[in-house]
């Protein structure tokens, strides 16, 4: 057990509150249950939601939904990876005017995936993009969210040249590629991989990071945690992770949501 002291706020007697960084509540696979989904994430203690879209057309619902409750609700905006191929210069004159609006606080998710894409010239597209993407947000003095797979090295030499402020999405590199990233000032944001038999690397990466740079996300609907994989995702299974980054980092549920809690305040605010 680690023996830093669990601040005031965790160890008072009010209900944890919990960080979801990454959840495509937007999508059409909530629209026939959406009320009930956000009323659990309520009961479940959701402080902050961010809500990823990767369309205008999901962004102009997005904002128009975190009306609701500005706090909890954030909206992200970003051109994935794999629709670069499809974007003339008046989409991105849109995207940028989108990005712009200051119901938009991240950019994302933004980044390289090579899972599928073979083609040399469309991944070189891919990296042209993500870096069109980190200086519009650097510009905009939002962060951003990023997107990598099968694609860690060239993700790492972006983001050094063209350092911003920013998480990496859904990590699943190596510990070692962890500490370089943290090291640069980015955050790590693990989600229900971590829960899974399988999960070596993150375990790892969970254990081994300094606390001050995680943070949980779902990436709903995909990647439910045990013990609902195979399963919609939603944002009430939060704390399903963070009693998992708990378990593996040898502290307490109250002091890992606390971490979790101050160290999304300071990612928002753009500090360190």
């Amino acid at each position: 057990m680690r023996s830093s002291p669990v601040s005031a706020w965790a160890n008072s007697m009010e209900r944890l509150q919990y960080v979801d960084s990454h959840a495509h509540i937007m999508a059409e696979e909530f629209q026939e249950d959406f009320e009930a989904v956000l009323q659990r994430a309520d009961e479940a203690g959701l402080y902050s939601i961010m809500i990823i879209t990767l369309s205008h057309e999901e962004t102009m619902k997005a904002l128009a939904f975190a009306k609701r409750d500005p706090k909890k609700y954030l909206v992200a905006a970003g051109i994935f990876p794999e629709d670069v191929k499809d974007v003339t210069e008046e989409d991105w004159r849109i995207f940028t005017e989108t990005a712009a609006d200051p119901g938009v606080a991240c950019i994302g998710e933004i980044g390289l995936d090579y899972y599928w894409e073979k083609d040399p010239e469309v991944r070189a597209l891919q990296r042209e993009f993500f870096i069109r993407q980190i200086e519009l947000a650097k510009q905009l003095n939002k962060p951003f969210l990023v997107h990598s797979r099968d694609a860690i090295q060239d993700t790492f030499d972006i983001m050094k040249e063209h350092h911003g402020h920013g998480l990496m999405h859904c990590f699943a590199g190596t510990k070692e590629m962890a500490r370089e990233f943290v090291k640069l000032g980015y955050y790590i944001a693990l989600g229900g991989a971590l829960t899974f038999k399988n999960a070596r690397h993150s375990v790892e990466v969970c254990a081994d990071i300094d606390e001050n740079y995680l943070l949980t996300e779902t990436d709903c609907p995909y990647m439910a945690p045990v013990p609902y994989r195979g399963k919609r995702n939603e944002p009430s299974y939060i704390p399903c992770i963070v009693r998992k980054m708990a378990e593996v980092r040898g502290v307490s549920e109250a002091y890992m949501a606390d971490v979790i809690f101050r160290n999304w305040q300071r990612f928002l605010e753009g500090t360190k």
